[in-house]
């Protein structure tokens, strides 16, 4: 092994005559922590999702009337189709990470010299998929509250313990919700600023 100075004066050990290319594994980490990342939000979204269905389970076994059971499985659809859209953004995310990764690869000598230019293009890039995601957030969030409201006031069952059920099944949603963007804050702070 040859020691060898990084630029800020701390040793890296290479094999004899091997070269380090700093750009090819950077972007390595890079992507991997994404992957990561990408990982654990799927599986909030499928922890999410499970929890659901075992509270729509639960309420359903106390036999609630016709227009409760509706509304549990509107539930159950609004959750299960936020989370499938959520995991389409994630991979969104991950497949533009891979790609930018992919062009680093094939480019590294013009990415070398260019090196702040694809930084900048990557974080753009990545700003705006985390924006796509908010904006996908806000509006199942949006879209789950009028659903709920909605089947609160047509189905005539405001103010009885159903409504408390979809009450609370909205405010879990909500929560869902806001962990989610609070993900996406975490993944703007540490890659994007």
């Amino acid at each position: 092994m040859v020691k060898k100075e990084t630029s800020t004066g701390e040793p890296v050990m290479a094999a004899e005559g091997e070269q380090i290319d700093v750009i090819e594994s950077m972007t390595q980490l890079y992507t991997s922590g994404v992957d990561r990342l990408a990982e654990i939000q799927k599986k909030t979204l499928e922890f999410a999702v499970q929890h659901n269905n075992e509270v729509v389970g639960a309420w359903k076994k106390h036999g609630l009337v016709a227009p409760g059971v509706l509304m549990l499985n509107l539930a159950k659809t609004a959750v299960e189709r936020f989370a499938d859209t959520q995991k389409g953004a994630i991979d969104l995310v991950v497949e533009q990470t891979h790609a930018m990764a992919d062009l680093v690869k094939e480019r590294k000598i013009k990415a070398t010299d260019n090196i702040e230019g694809a930084k900048t293009s990557a974080k753009d890039a990545l700003g705006h998929s985390i924006a796509a995601q908010r904006t996908a957030l806000d509006y199942s969030a949006k879209q789950a509250k009028a659903a709920f409201e909605t089947a609160k006031n047509q189905l005539g069952y405001a103010g009885t313990p159903a409504a408390t059920v979809a009450d609370t099944m909205q405010r879990g949603f909500e929560v869902v919700v806001d962990a989610q963007k609070e993900l996406l804050d975490v993944l703007e702070e540490t890659v994007v600023h």
